[in-house]
């Protein structure tokens, strides 16, 4: 079996828990079946998924993270030379998933768990797209499928597997030049965030920053990093909302995003950049448990980003307008002579921009970021508005409360 196949049963290998059958617990949800061994089933959750009114129905994300076992146990008792992974391998209900119309949308191998505050660690990352809740009890419900599963609960240490809903895939622009490409020996890597955010940040004691929420924390954070993580031809790829936990150990999250870097060498300038390193004690304030996770990614249906290859994008260069946003600069002095008279970076590279734009001045595919929630004025990479790309404007909407149009 090769990789590509091994990885795409893996991801099959945590759709639910161990098999279910027809029969009702009397409270309308059909019987799930025994506790899978990898994690604890969320059966108020299950109940909400299997009750929700077909003209309420729609598309969903799975987000699963999964730790395999080294050697396989088959709940049977049976003996077995099989590892985890080969004996989620004979799982493969991969013909159901076509069946029901879903998708396997992203599939990563992780190379190196970067963050995990209760030092557990994950082999694997993987999304499915489900057309619908109905399709998806349509699937597990279905005798064959549930056959399979013994592999699956003998294959799989842990996992989280998380109902989520996509907000804003993304295709990014890119510099002319990517600084640290990707090469034979230094592949594109994603970098992917499973967060739960408190709902005030908590800053060290005698810190002089005023209350605010952990979401608001954390866009400070990635207002800082951007800038960096752009011109090095990273950045986000998509971010989802999660709904509920599924299958896990009891904790809830709130987010998941898919960062995407062209290699590891231009995820380490971004690491390494200091005005990044500056801000991130926003992220420690706003953050109450998370993953990251590092990895070399197999399946990747998210397009327009770093992990299409050829350098680390997809998405383009920066659009230069007539007025001269998006022509690349060090300092404010390669922007003078035209209306984007601004450097919207650092002396490492940025770009010229509008500042002090107003609703509809921009030009092209940027639109006029402006009226910021005052505590993030102060950290923002512009002084009061300034003309940014459109892909980019999500990251300042949401928590920093900018108008963006």
């Amino acid at each position: 079996m090769s990789g590509k196949k091994l990885c795409i049963v893996g991801i099959c290998s945590v759709l639910l828990g161990t098999a279910a059958c027809s029969s009702s617990d009397g409270d309308g949800l059909p019987d799930l079946g025994d506790e899978p061994n990898f994690g604890t089933r969320n059966d108020d959750l299950a109940r909400q998924m299997y009750e929700t009114p077909p003209e309420e129905d729609g598309p969903f994300w799975m987000v699963n993270l999964i730790k395999y076992r080294d050697q396989a146990v088959y709940a049977d008792g049976r003996e077995t030379d099989l590892t985890g992974r080969e004996a989620d391998a004979l799982y493969q209900p991969l013909e159901f998933l076509e069946a029901i119309g879903a998708e396997v949308a992203f599939v990563a191998e992780v190379d190196e768990n970067l963050v995990s505050l209760d030092g557990q660690e994950w082999d694997q990352v993987a999304i499915v797209r489900y057309p619908s809740r109905a399709k998806f009890f349509e699937m597990i419900l279905d005798e064959e499928f549930q056959a399979r599963s013994i592999h699956k609960d003998a294959g799989v240490e842990r996992s989280q597997v998380i109902v989520t809903h996509l907000q804003d895939p993304m295709s990014l622009p890119q510099p002319e030049v990517i600084p640290n490409p990707s090469t034979p020996t230094d592949p594109p890597v994603a970098v992917t965030h499973l967060l739960a955010y408190r709902d005030i940040a908590e800053y060290p004691a005698g810190s002089n920053e005023p209350e605010r929420s952990g979401r608001e924390a954390i866009a400070l954070y990635r207002a800082a990093a951007s800038p960096v993580t752009l011109e090095q031809g990273g950045g986000p790829v998509a971010r989802f909302e999660v709904e509920g936990v599924y299958i896990g150990d009891g904790r809830e999250w709130d987010e998941f995003r898919i960062n995407a870097f062209p290699s590891r060498a231009a995820f380490q300038v971004v690491l390494d950049d200091p005005e990044r390193q500056a801000a991130q004690f926003h992220r420690e304030a706003s953050i109450e448990d998370t993953y990251s996770l590092a990895s070399t990614v197999q399946i990747n249906t998210f397009t327009g980003n770093a992990l299409d290859g050829g350098g680390g994008g997809g998405g383009g260069p920066l659009e230069v307008t007539d007025n001269g946003t998006g022509r690349l600069c060090t300092g404010d002095a390669d922007c003078t002579g035209q209306e984007a008279d601004t450097c919207l970076g650092d002396t490492t590279g940025g770009f010229c921009t509008v500042e002090g734009c107003g609703a509809g001045d921009c030009e092209g595919n940027y639109v006029c970021c402006r009226d910021c929630a005052d505590f993030a004025a102060e950290l923002l990479p512009f002084d009061g508005s300034a003309c940014v790309p459109a892909a980019l404007s999500g990251e300042l909407v949401d928590a920093p409360e900018c108008t963006c149009d």
